[in-house]
């Protein structure tokens, strides 16, 4: 975690010129119709948890994680195939089997909780999110190991 001190005289001069520079859209995760590259999920529970949206060739390399594979239909609403967490030590594994998954199931997005500090803590948010959003959902093969 890092820390910044930020000086409010300095900035408050500076807030006139910052207003009338053109600012940038925000940039898209997906070429399709998504509006942002964050997107919160709510579990069983009902606790909402943040996803960093990618497509699924462009996902990085995954360490501790949970994650969504998600059809971005045409009408632009997303429809979770899969809820799972990364479950090698290496994070090239972990995609490897990322992209496997997605491919076999259809996903177009891949969405990443990086939140969870522990393996037992990304395996209840996986549980939390898939009685959440796919309540008739059996464990993909990587959970049955474990």
């Amino acid at each position: 975690m890092c820390a910044q001190v930020v000086k409010f005289r300095k900035r408050k001069a500076e807030l006139p010129a910052r207003r009338r520079a053109p600012v940038a859209p925000p940039q898209k995760a997906c070429d399709d119709k998504s509006s942002s590259k964050f997107h919160f999920w709510v579990g069983a529970s009902g606790d909402r948890y943040i996803h960093t949206i990618h497509t699924l060739f462009d996902c990085p390399e995954l360490d501790t994680a949970n994650y969504l594979l998600v059809r971005r239909n045409d009408a632009g609403t997303p429809v979770v195939l899969a809820a799972a967490y990364t479950s090698h030590t290496a994070p090239s594994l972990n995609l490897a089997e990322v992209r496997h998954l997605g491919a076999t199931l259809g996903a177009n997005e891949v969405h990443v909780h990086f939140l969870a500090g522990s393996h037992q803590q990304a395996k209840l948010v996986a549980y939390d999110l898939r009685a959440g959003q796919m309540p008739h959902a059996q464990p993909t093969t990587s959970e049955v190991r474990h």
